[in-house]
């Protein structure tokens, strides 16, 4: 009998359940392309909206570590609005705090350097950066769900417990491991 005819010894259903309000998380941000070019937006990256009023980058954030390791989160950040150009604004400060955050910049360094790694040539450089993010639940729809708009930035003093944490599971290089060597001892004596 095969593992898809038996499923006594399956593991149990993970939880669906929202991750708690103002959880702090490490997370990667992964973009999916939308194929909207405008002369503002020539690479692609950019999502229209289906009223056609509004830009946006389609995000999904995938949670790296901790107790919702492997959840993910999706959310927009905004570009341009027919309606506001608010819209735009917030979108482009979420940018600068992503870039902040995944390049361990603090918010008020002006230096060249800082101010290099606060400039991107095309969305695509904002795919796979690993940011620390806190995840809030939205309940003003019809069904509650959680979203990321506030990223945590070396400003705060949090930021690096998040972004030094680590997985907890280390690929082994068995090569290294189990390498013997031929080297003799130098004396039988006891290094202690």
């Amino acid at each position: 009998m095969s593992k898809w005819n038996n499923f006594n010894d399956a593991e149990e259903q993970m939880s669906y359940e929202l991750i708690p309000h103002k959880t702090i998380a490490k997370v990667r941000l992964l973009i999916k392309k939308g194929n909207h070019v405008t002369e503002e937006f020539t690479d692609g990256w950019a999502t229209l909206s289906k009223a056609g009023t509004s830009i946006y980058l389609a995000c999904e954030f995938v949670v790296l570590s901790g107790e919702y390791e492997h959840r993910k989160v999706w959310g927009n950040i905004g570009l341009h609005s027919d309606n506001s150009p608010k819209f735009a604004d917030i979108g482009r400060s979420m940018i600068k705090a992503i870039l902040n955050s995944a390049h361990g910049l603090h918010p008020a360094d002006k230096l060249p350097e800082a101010e290099k790694m606060r400039t991107i040539k095309s969305f695509a450089d904002l795919d796979n950066l690993v940011c620390v993010a806190e995840i809030t639940i939205n309940d003003k729809g019809e069904q509650a769900r959680n979203e990321i708009k506030t990223f945590i930035t070396p400003a705060s003093l949090i930021y690096n417990d998040y972004m030094e944490e680590r997985r907890g599971k280390f690929a082994i290089d068995y090569g290294v491991a189990n390498k013997q060597t031929n080297d003799d001892f130098a004396s039988d004596e006891l290094p202690f």
